[in-house]
């Protein structure tokens, strides 16, 4: 029996060894890569409140490497974005995305802020909430923060986007706190005072305080937010309740003083208290109640209707001659009223009075709308 020895040859062997070592190597390298590649497309987006991450959105000019930026809003505004310094990136409008690098930002609007991270090849679609004030005036809403920082302002019933949070709003001086939510409308409704008068003059509005918070022309509406407020009208007043969508209409009525001369007339309460004066022929507005009107001390009670004016009338005295010495006009009781020169003229609600020249006095009546003229006498 021949026994036959397969021959030994090391080189074959050492090659065959060889290229099983680099075929485990490459099958290795690969599994590590198809890994490395799984972890980097598991890896765990950001959490975020008011942002939602996807896919880039067809047609968006991000280049390789970079990410992009959505930002949803209910009005035509602008959002900024700032790098984490501080400084300003780029801007664009709400409802419309623009590309960035990767990295943290700050999205800014209407100056309230958001952080964010864009990570690349992603887009990061950020919402924010809307507020309203709603009113029946041209009139502004103010939005203010935490820390008394105006945000911004709008006309009433234009709406202006936020992120979310609580904001103090204010509309003429008056003031309430509300909070925004994301994707969600914030409504507030204001009410109105109308103050109702046939002058130019104006009204002043006061809280419980007697703090002043607006004032308007007579027939021109302002805006409050609803509570109770005082309304005045030359120091006279009346309460106001404001409620929301409504208007709270106030009506004045007039009092009005007529004369021969340039000079005044002047109202007080019934406990003589000063309350306005205006010159003769021109009306004063106030809100209904009972008067006493002066001219030159002589007073007559007056009662103010709303919507209607209370017309009194005044006549006129003058005395009349050479020189340049005054006269003097007295009541029935001997009491001083008031005094002028020589062939000028005062006025007086009618009546009897005295008119004294130096040492020698003579009567005189007044009657409405008529000038009593009297040569000087020795």
């Amino acid at each position: 029996m021949i026994n036959v020895f397969r021959p030994f040859i090391p080189s074959l062997y050492l090659e065959t060894s060889a290229s099983k070592r680099i075929a485990r190597r490459r099958v290795f390298c690969l599994l590590c890569f198809a890994f490395l590649v799984m972890l980097s497309c598991s890896k765990k987006l950001p959490s975020d409140p008011c942002c939602a991450f996807g896919e880039l959105p067809a047609g968006s000019d991000a280049e390789d490497g970079q990410g992009y930026l959505h930002v949803e809003g209910s009005m035509s505004a602008y959002y900024y974005v700032l790098d984490a310094a501080g400084q300003q990136v780029t801007y664009q409008s709400l409802n419309k995305g623009v590309a960035l690098n990767p990295g943290h930002y700050r999205i800014v609007v209407n100056n309230s802020a958001h952080s964010i991270e864009v990570l690349e090849g992603k887009l990061a679609k950020c919402s924010t909430g809307t507020l309203i004030l709603t009113g029946n005036t041209s009139e502004y809403y103010y939005v203010i923060d935490s820390t008394n920082q105006q945000l911004g302002y709008e006309a009433l019933s234009r709406s202006m986007s936020f992120f979310p949070g609580k904001f103090k709003v204010r509309v003429n001086n008056t003031e309430l706190i509300t909070e925004v939510k994301l994707k969600e409308l914030t409504e507030i409704r204001t009410g109105t005072i109308l103050v109702r008068g046939m002058t130019n003059e104006y009204y002043y509005v006061v809280d419980k305080a007697n703090n002043q918070l607006n004032y308007n022309s007579l027939e021109k509406p302002l805006a409050f937010l609803p509570g109770s407020y005082e309304v005045k009208v030359n120091n006279t007043s009346r309460k106001a309740e404001v409620l929301a969508g409504r208007v709270t209409e106030l009506v004045t009525g007039n009092l009005l003083v007529n004369g021969l001369t340039d000079e005044y007339y002047y109202v007080t309460d019934t406990a003589g208290n000063a309350l306005n004066y205006q010159s003769l022929n021109k009306p004063l507005a106030f809100f209904p109640g009972t008067f006493q009107i002066k001219v030159n001390n002589t007073i007559m009670k007056g009662r103010v209707t709303a919507g209607q004016t209370a017309e009194f009338m005044t006549g006129s005295v003058r005395l009349t001659g050479g020189g340049t010495g005054y006269y003097y006009v007295l009541d029935e009781t001997g009491n001083q009223l008031n005094y002028n020169s020589l062939n000028k003229s005062l006025s007086f609600f009618p009546s009897q009075y005295t008119i004294k020249l130096g040492s020698s006095t003579r009567k005189a009546t007044i009657t409405a709308g008529q000038l009593t003229s009297i040569n000087a006498f020795n």
